[in-house]
């Protein structure tokens, strides 16, 4: 027989018995409102108290009304890093009308001039703001210095050294972020995305303000589940002094294949190896309801730092594909109002598939600040092997309360992105490619008739000819067989990002050209929104 071996797992599914502990009831209060304890130990800063009462206006009056009456925010801290250099300095000018910074070897002031911007009634506007003030106007030189009607304060323009590599709506940001990766005993977390973020974000975010926590958990017996908020309640208190910016969780566990509830542990905890690659004993998973999982695993305090958070639901796709329990995932981000979620649809996921994906996030959404809904097609596009693993399903929870940093356009723009009408939106991206993955289906990989290897082609003609066919069709090219298999458009799905295909040229210098038949590929969307509560 062949050589057998075990191993921990990678893939992140599998069939587990529902267990089910007291201790994960929430405690009911007055008139019977469900209780969870948050943690803010710091005010939010005047700019964000800003926005958030804008938030409120929105939500109860006409947005034409509103508009005329927002206060574009000013900020009150600033990045730790020059948005040129990305570096640090001795020296560092602090833009007035945004959180972004400069510094001394980037901008340089003529000598006889250094004196007159030390004054306090004197302003600094940094180059992106001066850029994005003067759009759609005539180009006028750059000075950088003002007074307080906006006058330039020097006599000959400031020079700037370099040039800028991210584009006018960026920042560096430097504001504190939490990275929490909960990772279930024996789940082998080798290339987790969690460890690649913090990895990027130590060359922004100084010292302490970047906290990244590794938590190994098990909860599947009441003991364990005991020591597990023991352990969460002492790590609220190591963090509850930071006023973080931003905070990114990590739940990285099995689902069970018929359920699709969440593994949350083992029964026995008896190990099984040698040495250090002992591991639980997989014969008895534990797996809860999505309730009973947040209930049970989010826990001591560290359930309130999901408010406002971003969540990477790192399992396999039977969590997101079984109804009801997608359904209970959704009722509990809005019971936490966790803004935003990742999950994937994959039958075995391998999280190390996503690190693409994650690298790009945290340069786009946590060092330059932008939007996580406006980065997406980004993200994907970096994420060849993702796109053949699964789709990205995103739920975004519109009316959750805002954590992260107000965002540059934000500073520059009396502009809410608060939507009165809709509560949440789910959001599938799904990859398609015309000869390989047609409208976001797995083409198989053997002929089901004549069991050969690849012998599809396909019959119908590309998108690329103008026109979409809603029916994609294949033949088996194997000799006397002919078998026959077809997959149809998903409804109400939009096609995004389609790039055409190549095909092989004769010419002498053999490079490859376009070719209408060779077949193109790109992704689809689907949107699902929920109204809010009493529309």
């Amino acid at each position: 027989m062949a050589k057998t071996k075990q191993t921990a797992l990678k893939s992140t599914g599998g069939p587990a018995k529902r267990g089910q502990l007291p201790t994960f009831q929430v405690t009911a209060g007055p008139a019977g409102k469900l209780i969870i304890k948050r943690v803010f130990p710091k005010a939010l800063p005047p700019a964000f108290s800003v926005m958030k009462d804008v938030g409120k206006d929105i939500a109860t009056n006409a947005t034409t009304d509103v508009t005329k009456r927002m206060l574009v925010p000013k900020p009150s801290s600033w990045n730790d890093c020059c948005i040129l250099c990305r570096d640090g300095g001795s020296l560092l000018y602090n833009c007035s009308h945004c959180p972004r910074t400069l510094c001394k070897e980037c901008v340089v002031i003529a000598e006889e001039s250094v004196e007159q911007i030390k004054g306090s009634d004197v302003y600094f506007t940094c180059p992106g703001c001066h850029e994005m003030r003067g759009k759609g106007k005539r180009a006028s030189p750059y000075y950088g210095f003002e007074d307080a009607q906006g006058t330039p304060i020097l006599t000959v323009p400031a020079i700037i050294k370099g040039h800028i590599e991210v584009t006018s709506r960026s920042q560096i940001c430097s504001s504190p972020v939490l990275i929490l990766n909960l990772i279930l005993d024996g789940v082998n977390p080798s290339g987790s995305p969690a460890r690649i973020m913090r990895n990027i974000l130590e060359s922004y975010v100084a010292g302490s303000n970047l906290q990244y926590h590794e938590v190994f958990f098990d909860i599947g017996t009441l003991e364990k589940a005991e020591r597990h908020a023991k352990s969460m309640k002492a790590l609220t208190n190591k963090v509850k002094d930071i006023p973080f910016g931003r905070v990114e969780v990590f739940v990285h566990t099995h689902s069970e294949t018929i359920r699709g509830d969440l593994w949350g542990g083992f029964e026995d905890a008896a190990l099984v190896g040698k040495k250090r690659k002992k591991v639980p004993n997989f014969d008895d998973p534990i797996a809860y309801t999505v309730d009973d999982f947040f209930r049970g695993v989010f826990v001591g305090g560290i359930e309130g730092y999901l408010r406002g958070a971003n969540l990477w639901l790192l399992v396999c796709g039977h969590t997101v594909r079984e109804l009801d329990t997608f359904a209970a995932l959704k009722a509990r981000v809005k019971y936490h109002e966790v803004e935003h979620v990742f999950a994937f649809d994959a039958e075995r996921f391998q999280a190390s598939l996503i690190s693409a994906f994650a690298l790009a996030y945290a340069e786009r959404v946590l060092v330059e600040g932008f939007e996580v809904q406006d980065t997406i097609p980004n993200l994907l596009a970096v994420s060849p092997q993702l796109a053949m693993h699964a789709s990205v399903i995103h739920i975004h929870l519109t009316s959750a309360f805002r954590r992260r940093p107000i965002t540059i356009i934000e500073y520059t723009k009396p502009v809410s992105r608060v939507n009165d009408k809709v509560s949440m939106t789910v959001t599938t991206y799904t990859f398609f490619d015309e000869n390989r993955r047609p409208w976001g289906n797995v083409l198989p990989y053997q002929c089901p008739s004549c069991k050969c290897v690849r012998p599809w082609k396909r019959t119908t003609p590309s998108i690329g000819r103008g026109s979409i066919v809603a029916e994609s069709k294949f033949s088996c090219q194997s000799l006397k067989c002919g078998h026959g298999i077809a997959f149809v458009k998903p409804d109400r799905s939009e096609i995004i990002m389609f790039a055409q295909g190549y095909r092989k040229s004769n010419d002498a210098g053999g490079m490859s050209t376009k070719g209408f038949d060779a077949g193109g590929s790109g992704w689809l969307v689907s949107v699902a929104a929920e109204p809010a509560p009493g529309r």
